[in-house]
């Protein structure tokens, strides 16, 4: 009878497998066998209740149908009717309806075994999500937990059915997250990526962030929500640590008195502080970022800047308290202390650089009072020790005067007195000569002694240098033609004005030209070359005394006056303006000519060396001035 209710539905043709004993039923491989089992209920009802529950432990995809006499029979099963996926009446059974109801409860079976392993992997998914996943109703209450969310919280799953919360959290927190899930509930718009605060009666707190959707059914009704919060507490104590260290470096370089920036490997600004933002007179460092030099400086500077940079980077060496130039928002000149190293990357390659620029302007303006206080005080000391000299040898030349000048003129008189009326004999006449030329030579001295101790008051106005050469050359032409000496005058052409009294200069250059005539008794070469510089950086010029006196970028007025004499031994060198020191015989002069003429160029701001040649044999006397301001006389 029941094949013949068995007809193809949906192109599908059920074949009909008899199976007489429920031992039979057993040995079976069911899901390999069939798709699904009619138990005819019709036998001993125990034999039924177990066929039901072996069928129903042996396998869950084969679906399972009940086949009962009528209806009453069918009720004395309704405790077990749950278990099994359909039931037929035999005594209204119509045709068609066995295959009908097979295929219904085949379909129904597929679809609950679907149903139950995505619960399966819903639940799988849950339980071992590190993060809290939790659906509430439309009233916030927990409908369904997940273990990390009451592990988290120190709760059983269970409890916390039912549960809102307001009885987790304190009032605050579980007040934002109600109006937070009843705006998603009213407006059906998900809340993504929110940084929460959640706070616990005991005082602990936790960061988590949290995304919650609307829960709908199958109609697409909102029934309430569902959310994920991960524990971002770790990451959110980094991240407020790292903002602290990010500000207090942001004071720190905002109130250094440097100037910090950071350059890319182009050259583009990354990070500045406010001195320098400052400094480029930028509104705000978002003005900075992402430029570089040729945006805030001339193009020549900034190339410069380039340049450097390069080098930095490219050879990865550091520039160390290199002094620089520049102008300030004013247009007033200014100083920097820079220093740039290259910046390393956790990798060790080198992304860019490191900068810091300390102004040194006020240092720079100490540093010029300084030297010119230590010009001063040079300057004071010179006059000092000259004026201590001028008072000993004023009073030695004071008692010449009385003790030796005064019996001198007489013998000077006697002698000319004597020449004039003796005659003879020659022997006579000879000796009285002598007498003559000693004492003209004593009262030569004397007069010497009395120059060098004399106050020195000159009267200053500007005055061509090269004029007064020529002029003082003319006056010792006939010196040099009887010294047979040569002079080569290899003076400028143009015209060299320096402050100066005009008569204590030419004393100076007559000592200098009979200087260098007694060094070269048996004649040479005189050269004289005049020529105007400015002063180079210290270090670069004759010695540290120039660079006392002259500030660089000073013009300056030189003379050399060069001889091919037998040169200055080494140990004369520090003796040579030394009064009364002098490498002559005694009694061919007193020592003073240097001297003197050493006091007159230091009246005149001047500065005189006196060294050795490195080209030949002979000796170089030069003269150093500044120069006048204006160039009439």
């Amino acid at each position: 009878m029941l094949r013949e209710h068995l007809r193809p539905i949906d192109g599908v043709q059920y074949k009909l497998l008899r199976v007489g004993h429920l031992s039979q039923l057993k040995e079976l491989n069911l899901e390999d066998l069939c798709r699904a089992v009619l138990l005819d209920m019709r036998i001993d009802r125990d034999d039924a209740l177990a066929a039901i529950d072996l069928v129903g432990s042996l396998k869950k995809s084969v679906a399972l149908l009940c086949l009962c006499r009528n209806h009453e029979q069918l009720m004395r099963y309704s405790d077990v009717l749950h278990l099994v996926d359909d039931y037929l009446l035999a005594e209204s059974l119509v045709p068609g309806e066995l295959s009908t109801r097979v295929t219904h409860a085949i379909r129904r079976r597929t679809k609950e075994l679907e149903l139950l392993q995505d619960q399966t992997m819903l639940n799988s998914l849950l339980d071992n999500i590190p993060d809290s996943i939790y659906f509430k109703d439309n009233e916030s209450q927990f409908t369904k937990v997940n273990t990390a969310m009451a592990t988290a919280y120190g709760k059983e799953l269970h409890s916390m059915l039912g549960k809102t919360d307001f009885d987790l959290f304190t009032s605050e927190h579980a007040q934002a997250a109600y109006d937070d899930e009843q705006e998603i509930i009213r407006t059906g718009t998900p809340l993504v990526g929110k940084l929460e605060k959640e706070t616990f009666e005991d005082g602990t707190v936790q960061w988590v962030n949290t995304t919650k959707l609307p829960l709908r059914n199958e109609n697409g009704h909102i029934i309430g929500t569902m959310g994920i919060s991960r524990n971002v507490t770790d990451l959110q104590i980094a991240q407020e640590k790292l903002a602290e260290e990010h500000n207090l470096l942001h004071t720190i370089l905002n109130n250094l008195p440097d100037r910090i920036f950071v350059k890319d490997r182009e050259g583009r600004y990354i990070a500045t502080n406010q001195h320098h933002i400052n400094f480029l007179h930028a509104k705000s460092e978002e003005a900075v970022i992402g430029t570089t030099p040729f945006d805030h400086f001339h193009k020549d500077i900034a190339e410069r800047l380039h340049e450097e940079d390069l080098e930095v980077y490219s050879e990865g060496r550091g520039i160390y308290n290199q002094v620089e130039k520049s102008t300030d928002k004013n247009g007033q000149p200014c100083w920097f202390l820079t220093s740039k190293v290259p910046l390393i990357s956790e990798q060790g390659e080198n992304v860019g650089i490191v900068g810091i620029a300390r102004d040194i302007t006020n240092e720079k303006a100490y540093e010029e009072k300084l030297r010119n206080t230590i010009q001063i005080l040079n300057e004071t000391q010179l006059q000092l020790i000259e004026a201590e000299k001028l008072k000993t040898v004023g009073r030695l030349a004071a008692g010449v005067a009385h003790e030796v000048k005064n019996p001198l003129g007489v013998i000077q008189l006697g002698v000319e007195y004597l020449q004039k009326q003796i005659q003879e004999p020659p022997e006579l006449l000879e000796l009285m000569e002598d007498m003559k030329v000693a004492t003209d030579k004593a009262n030569e001295v004397i007069f010497e002694l009395l120059d060098y101790s004399a106050p020195h008051e000159i009267t200053m106005q500007p005055v061509n240098m090269n004029e007064l050469l020529h002029r003082v050359l003319g006056l010792m032409r006939h010196n040099f033609n009887k010294a047979q000496i040569r002079v080569r005058d290899h003076s400028t052409d143009e015209p060299l004005f320096v402050s100066m009294d005009s008569s204590k200069m030419e004393q100076v250059l007559i000592n200098l030209f009979l200087n260098a005539i007694s060094v070269m008794p048996d004649g040479g070469e005189l050269t004289i070359r005049s020529s105007t510089q400015r002063m180079q950086s210290a270090g670069s010029n004759v010695s540290s005394e120039l660079t006392e006196r002259f500030r660089i970028g000073d013009p300056m007025v030189i003379v050399e006056i060069e001889d091919t004499g037998h040169g200055i031994h080494e140990d004369s060198q520090d003796k040579l303006f030394e009064p009364f020191y002098t490498t002559r015989a005694t009694g061919d002069g007193t020592g003073l000519g240097l001297s003197v003429t050493r006091s007159i160029v230091e009246m005149h701001r001047g500065l005189i060396t006196l060294e050795n040649c490195k080209t030949h044999e002979g000796a170089c006397a030069t003269l150093y001035f500044p120069t006048s301001s204006q160039e009439n006389t």
